[in-house]
């Protein structure tokens, strides 16, 4: 009983835990991809990408590779915020930026519900949109 409690926990650990992404294998391969010097620069290169992957989306209907591509992307950036230094956590522009982030996790679950509908996907890519320009602008704050 004690040793299937320990594998659950150290189960649960590696499979939820906010800097892996071990439910999203595809996010790795964009967090390669984006991989910078700093968090910071990851983070600014994954935005980039999401900025190629938003009218891509856009244009497409349900589960399509722009909204996979976007979804993949967006669970990479979530990795990143655990590689900013100390000092860089510290600062009111990464805790907007850190909100920011959890309000485009609410944007993009309400976008994920929407994919079928050509509307209310365009509306919620759009602001998916604004706020991953306001995100970008924090982080440029942040300093290096």
């Amino acid at each position: 009983m004690k040793h299937a409690i320990v594998v659950f926990a150290v189960s649960s650990v590696l499979l939820f835990s906010g800097c892996s992404s071990l439910m999203h294998p595809k996010a790795d391969d964009f967090y390669t991809q984006a991989k910078g010097e700093t968090g910071k620069h990851t983070a600014l290169a994954l935005l980039a990408m999401m900025e190629t992957s938003v009218p891509q989306a856009k244009g497409e209907l349900g589960e399509s590779p722009g909204l996979d591509n976007l979804h993949n992307q967006f669970h990479a950036l979530h990795k990143t915020f655990c590689e900013f230094t100390e000092q860089q956590s510290a600062t009111t522009a990464f805790e907007q930026a850190y909100t920011i982030n959890k309000e485009l996790k609410t944007v993009f679950h309400r976008l994920w519900k929407f994919k079928d509908d050509t509307a209310l996907r365009g509306i919620h890519l759009d602001l998916f949109s604004d706020r991953l320009q306001e995100l970008k602008k924090v982080l440029q704050s942040i300093p290096s």
